[in-house]
């Protein structure tokens, strides 16, 4: 059976194997830079929590950051409450969970708007490179909710450096935690993905060949495979949207061969495309590359099976 690479139009004109697209540049007044992430903010005691390169935090108090830093810690604080503003506005809901067990993994679940309780929706499973998956499901509720797909997106799951040790654990973890998803989180059961941007993509694809499920796909923002060490994994079949940013250099150049690889396990494979680099997807292009995935495009027909 022949199988295509089915590009989409463009909606406008790193290492991308561990990048954190949160990750930026921090300045204090004391003169010293440092590469971390913000995860948290206490407003009453004016502390902040940033996460460093290795994974270590450590908090700081607001007024040791430069100027330009501390209008960036009061711009994260604003997104995070038009984050659950623009719930409200859309409709449906996001609810907090813990799993239980060995391990206890803080998760997040949106319910699009229209859906009964226990509405067995579509699934898309998120991962991503900070591990703020609580945080960063409201970064996909916009195109969750036109199109009407439930998301999970997990806290702790996050780039490790390819750490073997770490990466054991993770997937240990996660095999523990998805039954759970499962049996609590209403949903297709022939109709389940997984994705994320950056190192949650890589996350998500690794998942799809390490857990025995029947994933139906992947969706992809600026990821790759993981380079030839991963070419070998046993990759299901999947309808896989890639989704990149125009300038996004590193990932743009694995296209064609992660491409070749997922088609070998017969996986069907669109390429979506807006400008911008290594970054998150705009929703409007979220949303075309997951209806995508929930359609049949690009799928052989009677005739062109063996």
């Amino acid at each position: 059976m022949k199988l295509h690479l089915f590009p989409i139009a463009l909606c406008g004109l790193f290492n991308i194997a561990q990048a954190n697209d949160q990750m930026r540049n921090w300045t204090f007044v004391s003169g010293k830079t440092e590469a971390a992430e913000i995860i948290a903010y206490n407003e009453a005691e004016k502390r902040v929590t940033l996460r460093r390169v290795d994974r270590g935090e450590a908090k700081f108090d607001e007024a040791e950051f430069s100027a330009i830093d501390r209008a960036w810690i009061l711009q994260w604080v604003e997104q995070d409450e038009e984050a659950r503003e623009l719930v409200v506005k859309l409709g449906g809901s996001v609810t907090e969970h813990v799993g239980t067990g060995e391990f206890t993994t803080q998760y997040a679940v949106y319910h699009p708007p229209g859906v009964e309780a226990g509405t067995e929706l579509p699934m898309l499973i998120l991962f991503h490179p900070g591990g703020n998956g609580r945080r960063g499901i409201y970064n996909y509720v916009e195109a969750a909710s036109k199109v009407g797909i439930t998301l999970v997106s997990m806290d702790y799951f996050q780039n490790t450096g390819d750490d073997p040790v770490e990466e054991a654990k993770m997937l240990a973890r996660f095999t523990e935690l998805l039954p759970q998803i499962e049996a609590s989180v209403a949903h297709d059961k022939k109709r389940i993905f997984m994705g994320g941007t950056s190192g949650g993509a890589w996350r998500a694809y690794h998942y799809s060949a390490q857990v025995a499920r029947p994933w139906a796909g992947i969706l992809a923002g600026g990821g790759w495979l993981g380079g030839k060490k991963y070419y070998h994994l046993p990759y299901p079949r999947l309808r896989v949207a890639i989704v990149n940013g125009d300038k996004d250099l590193g990932a743009n150049a694995v296209i064609e061969a992660d491409s070749a690889v997922l088609q070998q396990a017969h996986s069907i494979v669109s390429v979506h495309a807006f400008e911008g680099g290594h970054q998150m997807p705009p929703p409007s292009v979220q949303e075309k590359a997951i209806r995508w995935l929930l359609s049949n495009e690009g799928e052989p027909t009677p005739e062109q099976l063996p």
